[in-house]
């Protein structure tokens, strides 16, 4: 594994009841966390055979690690060793409106960090405690589509991908067409679709409006799924690796009249830059989209 194929898969859900977010948090992780496990003794043996395992040894081991932020501005926080138990404890902070997250990795002697193989996170919007994004980072791409492709089929998405881009907050295409107000998007994410990537969640809402899955019948995309809350679940290609090219375009087009209008730019780097899915560089009205963000 490598951190420059580090893949990011997320879903956008609306909140609901604190004991509903609880349950999906609980659901998600562990879920994630049980494909996780065997990638992590996967990787503590791969690099047991190489110069990691010479320099630690024995001492050489996979570890998980729960986090809950402090609901206080710069406060601290809270970790504890995976197990079922703290698990149940992280999707309670969930459920009192902190960030949690959980971080496989392995460690050699003294604790030294020697490799990640995953992060999994639930963040509530500040701003607006209405919405949560559940996200994997993992160079395993298999894990990932598995476990946002589970977690899909659970909640009733108001968006959800899987590529290189965005963050938190923020999609690639949201980037690109310039938006400040990071995260003012959700309101209207059921009826302007955020973005698209290598996988793209559509939800009920929008797919509903654009003809279902019948409507994809002609497309040129490896994948069209209706999840069992009416979302689309959208592939581009079999693989990440072919994501590229005329690959990137068959996904545009296929969303692109739900997707917000203007031209987006290229982005610009302030600091090292780093990998990102690409975006169309034309205007989506042109193919068909009616709407625009007002943030």
């Amino acid at each position: 594994m490598s951190d420059n194929a580090r893949l990011s898969g997320e879903v956008l859900l609306d909140v609901g009841s604190p004991e509903e977010y609880r349950a999906a948090v609980l659901r998600f992780l562990g879920d994630a966390l049980g494909r996780v496990e065997v990638l992590l003794k996967a990787r503590v043996e791969e690099l047991a055979d190489g110069s990691a395992g010479r320099v630690h040894g024995d001492a050489l081991t996979g570890r998980i690690k729960l986090s809950a932020a402090s609901l206080e501005l710069g406060g601290m926080y809270q970790h504890r060793p995976y197990s079922p138990e703290n698990l149940a404890w992280l999707a309670e902070r969930a459920a009192e409106g902190r960030s949690v997250s959980a971080v496989a990795g392995v460690v050699g002697q003294g604790g030294i960090h020697v490799d990640l193989v995953c992060t999994l996170r639930a963040w509530r919007d500040d701003a607006d405690d209405r919405w949560a994004v559940l996200r994997m980072e993992t160079p395993d791409s298999g894990a990932l589509v598995d476990s946002i492709r589970t977690l899909a089929e659970q909640v009733d998405p108001v968006f959800g991908s899987i590529g290189h881009g965005g963050d938190m907050t923020c999609t690639e295409l949201e980037r690109a067409l310039g938006l400040r107000d990071l995260g003012d998007t959700y309101d209207d994410a059921r009826r302007i679709l955020r973005g698209y990537d290598w996988i793209t969640v559509v939800p009920r809402q929008l797919a509903a409006e654009h003809g279902g899955a019948a409507a994809f019948a002609g497309s040129a995309l490896s994948t069209v799924d209706e999840l069992p809350s009416g979302a689309l679940w959208l592939a581009a290609t079999e693989e990440f690796a072919d994501y590229r090219g005329s690959a990137v375009w068959a996904m545009f087009e296929a969303v692109a009249p739900m997707l917000p209008t203007g031209l987006p730019a290229q982005r610009e780097w302030l600091g090292v830059p780093s990998q990102v899915s690409p975006v169309v560089l034309e205007d989506a009205e042109k193919y068909g989209a009616t709407r625009a963000f007002d943030s």
